[in-house]
């Protein structure tokens, strides 16, 4: 189901949201790739529902324009929206979603939004963060303190994130929860992308359902 927020600076945004048919656990905000809320989004969506979490992915690309989704060989298109994107401008419409939120709140986020749930977990309240990997955190954001437990997720073999770099995200931030997968590249958690790997996708998300329910 699609909705629309409104963020404390009054840009209206829409938000993908999926609400649990039985036991409600709490809620999960699920921050999107750079190719926008595209049809594996929207399953990852319904999937954490499944589980009993009232799950919101928020339009971050609305900024520019509305429906911007992109197929997973538009990487350049996408890269230039993250690039555009402020930070702040996000930050806002992350928490917009958190504003509807029912119960706890966990945020999970995969590549750019990976390094957005790093950003989100110093910055506004949730009661914990997971991040698939996110990228430019070692490079960029190693400043941030989050104020709640985060679970970050790496391929072994992903290119644009080498393991020095996971190296020293582990070295910031030694109470975070840190796992690697070997065989596996970025997006491994994407059955859309080249690099999907389903073993390790099957891993971490049951790693990433553990941490949740253990904090939410």
């Amino acid at each position: 189901m699609q909705i629309q927020l409104v963020s404390k600076d009054k840009h209206e945004l829409d938000a993908y949201v999926c609400s649990p048919q039985n036991q409600k656990k709490g809620s999960i905000i699920v921050i999107q790739e750079i190719f926008g809320i595209t049809s594996h989004i929207e399953s990852v969506c319904q999937s954490f529902a499944n589980e009993g979490y009232k799950t919101i992915a928020p339009a971050l690309f609305d900024r520019f324009e509305k429906n911007i989704i992109l197929n997973y060989k538009q990487i350049e298109e996408g890269k230039a929206y993250k690039e555009r994107l402020d930070i702040t401008d996000a930050m806002n419409d992350i928490d917009a979603a958190i504003s509807i939120c029912d119960g706890p709140v966990a945020i999970v986020g995969y590549c750019f939004g990976g390094m957005l749930a790093h950003i989100a977990a110093s910055e506004l309240k949730m009661n914990c963060a997971v991040s698939y990997y996110g990228g430019l955190i070692a490079e960029n954001h190693l400043d941030k303190s989050p104020d709640c437990p985060v679970m970050y997720h790496f391929g072994e073999e992903d290119f644009a994130i080498p393991m020095e770099k996971v190296d020293l995200i582990k070295e910031n931030y030694p109470e975070a929860i840190i796992h690697t997968y070997p065989n596996a590249g970025h997006g491994f958690n994407c059955e859309m992308r080249n690099d999907y790997h389903e073993l390790s996708a099957e891993t971490a998300l049951d790693r990433t359902l553990t941490f949740i329910a253990n904090h939410c």
